[in-house]
């Protein structure tokens, strides 16, 4: 799910459509809406009439007359485990004990401050660290 919201918001930066993106907080703000929203649309697809309306039924129950239980809006077992070992992944990125812990204090919605006053130092640090997260996971690539 995060791959895919950075991946739209790369594709959407690239046609010029996030004018009021003026530092880094922004850009964390706009990241966490695509990623919420691409949550909800998954929700919504899996709870589509054509996909049983998000109810199951118990498998006991399935033998005989269908009974149904409320749909659990959580990722499947095999999405959960992608993005587990997506997130594995890119925090195998990180060498560093200090970045590992901004990109998941950020991932949490900690401020840079928040963060800079965890590890205290200053924000330009917590600043430069997230640069250095963002080259490492984008392969080099400046946004």
């Amino acid at each position: 799910m995060a791959l895919s919201a950075f991946d739209s918001f790369c594709r959407r930066a690239e046609r010029g459509q996030f004018a009021r993106l003026s530092d880094r907080d922004d850009l964390w703000q706009v990241l966490v809406v695509i990623t919420e929203r691409k949550a909800i649309d998954l929700m919504r697809r899996e709870g589509r009439k054509s996909r049983g309306e998000g109810k199951v039924v118990r498998f006991s129950e399935s033998l005989g007359s269908a009974s149904y239980e409320a749909f659990d809006p959580g990722p499947s077992p095999e999405f959960a485990a992608q993005a587990a070992e997506e997130f594995r992944r890119l925090l195998g990125l990180l060498r560093e004990d200090s970045l590992r812990e901004v990109a998941l204090w950020k991932m949490e919605g900690y401020t840079n401050k928040q963060i800079a006053d965890r590890l205290g130092c200053i924000e330009q640090t917590v600043e430069r660290k997230l640069r250095s997260i963002r080259v490492l996971w984008t392969g080099g690539k400046t946004l």
